[in-house]
């Protein structure tokens, strides 16, 4: 069995909200940030909260200062390509941003929380790297920056604007990724497993594996484990929208999580947020297997 930690992580959850917000909400406040917020747009104060905290952390924990295209609104894509790529949302420059900003933080606190540090570390690769909305708070760091996405519109639009500072790919569904064994110390997916097929996550998952290098971790979001619907947490997964292609849902319990994971990866940690996804790290510690 694989070494678990599951916690309910409290720092970074959620910015202080301002007199005005809680008179417009009322005793409303707690659906502002319900699950599905990643479809809604977020405030400025938001946006500012976020990035501020990040730009802390790249101070405080690495010596870095943010870099200019972290809040450049020329890297934001136009509604036609964010529909195709991440659904509604996303277009809106503060909303970009902020979720960027806010869900890298979160990567960085589980990094560390494990003794890793990006400084350290000499590739890494963004899957599903959709229009670089996480991967552009990887540029402070002197890392060799990779991505992949399965759309052409995300590749196009991220060759366009980041192109520059990565090497991306354009890549298939099959788990086939176009690199040698144990090329990456980390590998990132935000909002790709949550939106692939239960059947199809085992092989992508020995994928990973076999080009992260020794120690290397990979760090993936899955769905609000809340959000299993009852007549599925027996079996632990549950699938929506099939016909939705790319923008499918799939919902994994954390036993389900830990189960899947860890036929290929030793050490994970798993941590559940309150704005409707989990965040998994997975390491590289030689334990799991890669048979299929």
């Amino acid at each position: 069995m694989p070494a678990t930690e599951s916690s309910r992580q409290q720092a970074y959850e959620s910015p202080p909200r301002s007199s005005s917000l809680a008179r417009r909400m009322g005793r409303r406040l707690s659906t502002f940030f319900r699950p599905k917020l990643h479809h809604k747009r977020m405030s400025r104060r938001e946006a500012t909260y976020w990035k501020e905290a990040l730009r802390a952390l790249y101070l405080s924990a690495y010596g870095l200062t943010m870099h200019p295209l972290e809040s450049d609104a020329s890297i934001v894509p136009p509604k036609t390509v964010i529909e195709v790529v991440q659904g509604r949302g996303k277009d809106d420059p503060t909303t970009f941003f902020a979720s960027g900003y806010r869900e890298t933080l979160r990567y960085h606190t589980l990094l560390r929380a494990h003794g890793f540090d990006v400084t350290r570390m000499r590739r890494m690769l963004d899957l599903g790297v959709g229009t670089g909305r996480v991967l552009v708070h990887f540029l402070p760091f002197a890392i060799e920056r990779h991505g992949c996405d399965v759309a052409p519109e995300a590749y196009a639009w991220t060759s366009r604007t980041l192109g520059a500072y990565a090497t991306l790919h354009q890549t298939s569904l099959r788990p086939e990724l176009p690199f040698a064994d144990d090329f990456f110390d980390l590998i990132i997916a935000t909002s790709v497993f949550t939106h692939m097929p239960y059947a199809a996550q085992p092989a992508w998952i020995r994928e990973l594996r076999r080009v992260l290098a020794p120690g290397g971790c990979v760090l993936a979001t899955v769905q609000d484990f809340a959000k299993l619907p009852c007549e599925a947490r027996e079996r632990g997964w549950h699938e929506t929208g099939a016909e939705r292609g790319i923008h499918m849902r799939t919902f994994l319990s954390e036993s389900k999580v830990v189960e899947v994971w860890g036929a290929s990866f030793g050490t994970m940690d798993v941590r559940a947020y309150p704005r409707g996804q989990a965040f998994l790290l997975a390491v590289n510690d030689g334990n799991g297997h890669l048979a299929g």
